[in-house]
């Protein structure tokens, strides 16, 4: 994709003039900008090509207000994706012996306002509208909005018109048999240089966000597990079982994808915690980053982590009484770092203050951090 073909993606939503974009192009050829660079690893796309081409389209273009209301209500809302109270959930065999207990925790959802959803992450929310089709099922990747840390989440439907043969949806999750033809695997999300090359992956979970029974939309929240140095594209990578070889003892699959540039990054305000410990906020997610040599999920790890407002109220990301999960992902990172997506939209400028109290494995010894503006 050349510069011109990304400047076109990156101003599309806010349906920038050709008299704009081509006073873009020029600027642009003036100051010899092509390259797009990154600010130690975390920022995406804080490139000097968006830098000036948004600064210069906003001067004389208005957003279009409510562009992605539906998007925003889909992925951080309560109308589609309704939340759920804690479970007791027991897993059977075919004989009916018990195989795994465990219990469900709760998650609550918040209604999205749109006029606020559009002020946060509304100039780095994007449409791709990019289809893949594999095996009779056509998937569609349509809106999706990232932080600079690479937490964030998109959209996309999946169209059957036999109906999805081996995939129950249950609630707002996808049951498969693994065994069967026509099965739905669990997508990947992996994240690629400009000439395509992969660099890594993200972590992502999906819920069921509506649709009918030829056709489901689907919410899919993601979270970096590596580096992002160098990524200007996304990927999802989308997989379907055509059925089992046993001699193999493995399931035989057709793949496709969809690649699509990174249209913009939402930023993150940097929170300030003892000992060298920080927090990164953003409206989509919170990064919390230990002191340098600390391994998330080896060396530590967290139970209950809040989001405390300036109006004396909070967000429980994470609790064990009650049982409460209000994370879409959550995942250690390669370099030492915890990242945690939200189920809602949240104003960093509301936010007072972090607690996050764990366990540091190293000392066998229980710890609560405050983590301050």
């Amino acid at each position: 994709m050349n510069d011109h073909m990304k400047i076109r993606r990156a101003l599309g939503p806010m349906h920038a003039s050709e008299d704009t974009l081509e006073e873009v192009f020029a600027m642009i050829e003036r100051e010899d900008t092509r390259r797009y660079t990154r600010h130690t690893g975390r920022r995406a796309l804080r490139t000097a090509i968006i830098a000036a081409a948004l600064a210069l389209a906003l001067a004389g273009t208005a957003w279009a207000v409510g562009e992605y209301t539906g998007f925003f209500q889909t992925v951080f809302g309560n109308e589609s994706i309704g939340g759920w109270d804690t479970e007791n959930e027991t897993l059977t065999d075919e004989d009916g012996n018990v195989v795994k207990e465990y219990i469900v925790p709760g998650q609550e959802r918040v209604a999205v306002d749109p006029d606020q959803a559009q002020e946060l992450v509304g100039d780095a929310t994007a449409s791709v509208g990019a289809s893949v089709t594999i095996e009779g099922v056509t998937f569609t990747v349509e809106d999706f909005v990232m932080d600079e840390y690479g937490m964030g989440a998109l959209t996309y439907t999946m169209e059957d018109p036999e109906g999805f043969p081996g995939v129950e949806f249950d609630a707002s999750f996808i049951r498969s048999d693994p065994l069967a033809g026509g099965t739905l695997l669990d997508p990947l999300l992996t994240v690629h240089d400009g000439s395509g090359k992969q660099l890594g992956w993200l972590d992502s979970e999906q819920l069921v966000a509506g649709g009918t029974d030829t056709k489901k939309t689907m919410a899919l929240y993601f979270a970096p597990v590596e580096s992002l140095d160098g990524a200007e594209q996304l990927k999802l990578t989308f997989a379907v079982a055509t059925g089992y070889d046993a001699a193999k003892g493995e399931l035989d699959t057709k793949e496709g994808g969809v690649l699509f540039p990174m249209a913009g990054a939402v930023d993150a305000e940097t929170l300030t915690g003892p000992e060298g410990w920080s927090a990164g906020l953003s409206p989509v997610g919170l990064m919390i980053t230990p002191p340098e040599g600390m391994r998330g999920g080896y060396d530590y790890y967290f139970n209950d982590v809040a989001l405390h407002m300036a109006d004396g109220t909070e967000y429980v990301l994470k609790q064990d009484e009650p049982y409460m999960y209000n994370i879409t992902v959550g995942v250690h990172c390669h370099d030492g770092g915890t990242a945690m997506t939200f189920d809602r939209l949240v104003d960093p400028a509301e936010v007072q203050s972090v607690t996050a109290a764990g366990r540091d494995t190293r000392t066998d010894t229980d710890f609560t951090l405050t983590f301050t503006k």
